[in-house]
């Protein structure tokens, strides 16, 4: 966890509270929907006891089930790409096919590599540096408790296979048809190798409903409100192409606070900052409250 203080910033208040309760009542009539991201998201930054917080990229990396020779290589492509990412000043439709080549770059590297599936169950075992943001948990929980239950759905430009895993061996439940990771997926042979990736390829400025699968679609349907949790704003196209759909979005901002805020505030109605829990607000969106 980082050291600094955990701050949660509301652009409206007014605004918010109108929202919050908008939400509460669309989820009593099954008209409520909740859209998560993956890493840094679902998942912490800093992991407890100091450090950075792994990725779904990095779990394989970390526990050596990619080569440091790959491990080098994806490290170059980071310090080259990931300041595009963040640059507040470049358009993010100028973004999309920067990140797309990153990704694709990755995934090449990843095809030279012995990967198994095996060996992905294998990796998250063993990862120590990926956790659960402290409440995500209860989110889900109540979300598929719920009467009727609140589709979740954790879209991410990471590895689903590798995302999928670590929910499996996370959370204290199973995850219901009703949460579904839409993600990049890998293709295995029948020796159960890495040899491909699904497409199109999902990154993390083109991250929008029509990536949900066909079989997943009816979880969409008649949906009025959706909950957007996001730690980038290009997080906030997660429920584009869904009709009639108002939003109340809550951003994690776990760095680079003062630097960042003013891209975050605003776009996003709440604003956690320094890889603070789930708040309060998401709660009240769905007709509970931690508080």
């Amino acid at each position: 966890m980082s050291e600094l203080e955990v701050a949660v910033h509301v652009a409206s208040p007014d605004t918010l509270d109108k929202k919050t309760a908008a939400c509460a009542a669309s989820a009593k009539a099954g008209e409520m929907l909740a859209m998560a991201d993956f890493d840094r998201t679902v998942t912490r930054c800093f992991v407890s006891g100091g450090g950075r917080g792994t990725s779904a990229h990095g779990v394989l990396e970390q526990t050596k089930v990619l080569s440091e020779v790959f491990q080098g290589r994806a490290k170059e492509l980071f310090t080259k790409y990931y300041p595009v990412e963040i640059d507040a000043s470049m358009p993010i439709e100028d973004k999309i096919p920067i990140m797309r080549e990153w990704y694709g770059q990755v995934h090449n590297l990843m095809l030279e590599e012995n990967v198994t599936r095996e060996s992905i169950t294998k990796a998250v075992s063993n990862c120590t540096t990926i956790q659960l943001r402290d409440g995500i948990a209860d989110f889900i929980r109540l979300c598929q408790e719920a009467m009727p239950p609140i589709p979740v759905l954790i879209m991410s430009a990471g590895l689903g296979d590798v995302i999928e895993e670590f929910l499996k061996q996370h959370l204290p439940f199973d995850l219901a048809p009703t949460t579904r990771v839409v993600s990049n997926r890998m293709c295995f042979n029948d020796e159960g190798r890495l040899t491909g990736f699904s497409e199109p390829l999902l990154h993390m400025f083109n991250k929008t409903a029509e990536f949900v699968p066909e079989d997943a679609q009816p979880l969409l349907e008649s949906k009025q409100h959706c909950l957007i949790l996001g730690d980038s704003v290009g997080d906030l196209t997660m429920a584009d192409g869904i009709d009639k759909l108002d939003k109340l979005k809550v951003g994690f901002l776990n760095e680079k606070v003062e630097e960042r805020m003013s891209q975050f505030l605003g776009p996003f109605d709440v604003v956690v900052t320094n890889d603070g829990s789930v708040p309060d607000v998401c709660f009240r969106a769905i007709g509970t409250s931690t508080s």
